[in-house]
């Protein structure tokens, strides 16, 4: 993610904030919200007041919210667990203009419809999980309307018995300049 000083950055699925705690560091002023009071409580003791966190179901948050974010991002987290047809949307409402979105996760399992945008896979325990190729997932943000999705996977340490981690990202559609008249003109 390219914020600078001061951005406002939202982390659907923090966890412990270990990553919001890196933001902050960079002088980011990092949110995070999990659905997980255990995490939540873990996040505010070992970060304190260095890092905003909210325990709450991430479409909760997003819908309740009046923020506006620089960037949105979400780690192996709620975009894994929740309809994109639904999150998406609600992510795009609370990112300001040119704002840009993170999605980062393992390559999908071996049960991918080639046909879907996502598939929803049910483990053991019956959570649903959406998964998909990056050509999916890039189909299904520009349906949303976000702009410029990219992909890129990161392959794990030598060694390490990992799969790579596929990160997608893409953004919202800047506002078209205004005119000394104060019409809008094309963005290009």
């Amino acid at each position: 993610m390219e914020v600078g000083r001061g951005a406002a950055v939202l982390e659907l699925g923090c966890g412990k904030g270990d990553r919001l705690a890196a933001l902050a560091a960079l002088g980011v002023r990092p949110v995070g919200v999990d659905i997980s009071a255990v995490q939540v409580a873990a996040a505010a003791t070992r970060w304190g007041s260095t890092v905003e966190v909210h325990q709450a179901d991430a479409l909760h948050f997003l819908s309740h919210t009046s923020d506006y974010y620089d960037a949105v991002y979400s780690a192996f987290g709620a975009h894994w667990f929740t309809d994109p047809d639904v999150l998406l949307p609600a992510i795009r409402e609370r990112l300001r203009p040119g704002g840009t979105l993170v999605l980062a996760h393992l390559p999908p399992g071996d049960r991918i419809e080639p046909d879907e945008p996502t598939v929803v896979r049910s483990t053991l325990a019956m959570v649903l999980r959406w998964e998909g190729e990056a050509h999916q997932w890039a189909s299904l943000l520009r349906h949303h309307g976000f702009v410029a999705p990219s992909a890129c996977a990161i392959l794990p340490p030598h060694g390490a018995r990992t799969e790579r981690t596929v990160v997608l990202r893409s953004r919202v559609p800047a506002r078209p300049p205004r005119t000394a008249q104060g019409t809008t003109t094309p963005a290009t």
